[in-house]
């Protein structure tokens, strides 16, 4: 498998949004080292609604509702949407009230080829494009079900000019079609409270 790094990292505002997205997949790939811990096991399409991952637990997210081509959420209130700012990406929301100097945000990202490529060969494929990007602290964490469908789920640690901040990202497939999550944090924010938001929209969505 050989895996292009295509990790563009935009400024925006104080906010930053990184996508990491895969390209060229075929076949296996045994050059996955174990430096990104994995906390799962999951060995199950992403391109199902028969997921065994548990769903967001997180009441949804009651501000705005996004609409994107393909798919809908919700974000938390003083959340907007930004679609001058969203660039290649299929859909851009951001905090606008964040006050400790980064913008908590979210961007989707569209990647044919994960289509064909699952379970662990997935993790260990965006655990490998993430240290190309220059990640640190790079973890599978366990995978979660969005609106029926198993996500791969990751965390890394991105340094952007010296600022750093935490990405969550949820990769998958629907109907044919791959897509990256990216949320992106302030490195300080907890793994509780960026699961409290994240899960909050994630609990709101729904594929079209």
């Amino acid at each position: 498998m050989r895996l292009l790094d295509r990790a563009p990292v935009r400024a925006l505002l104080v906010a930053a949004t990184a996508t990491v997205v895969l390209t060229a997949c075929g076949g296996t790939d045994s050059d996955s080292d174990s430096s990104g811990s994995s906390s799962s096991s999951a060995s199950s399409s992403t391109d199902g609604g028969d997921s065994s991952a548990p769903a967001p637990t997180a009441k949804p997210a009651d501000g705005d509702r996004v609409e994107a081509d393909g798919f809908s959420y919700a974000v938390p209130e003083g959340w907007k949407e930004n679609k001058n700012g969203a660039g290649a990406a299929l859909s851009l929301a951001i905090d606008v009230t964040d006050k400790d100097g980064f913008a908590d945000n979210v961007n989707v990202v569209s990647d044919p080829t994960i289509v064909n490529v699952k379970g662990k060969q997935l993790e260990d494929a965006l655990v490998k494009v993430l240290k190309n990007a220059n990640a640190q602290e790079i973890e599978v964490r366990d995978p979660l079900t969005i609106d029926g469908q198993e996500a791969v789920h990751t965390t890394a640690l991105f340094n952007l000019n010296g600022n750093e901040y935490r990405v969550e990202q949820y990769t998958l497939a629907v109907d044919g079609k791959g897509y990256v999550i990216t949320f992106s944090h302030n490195k300080d924010l907890s793994e509780a409270d960026r699961d409290a938001v994240d899960q909050s929209i994630l609990a709101s969505w729904s594929w079209a």
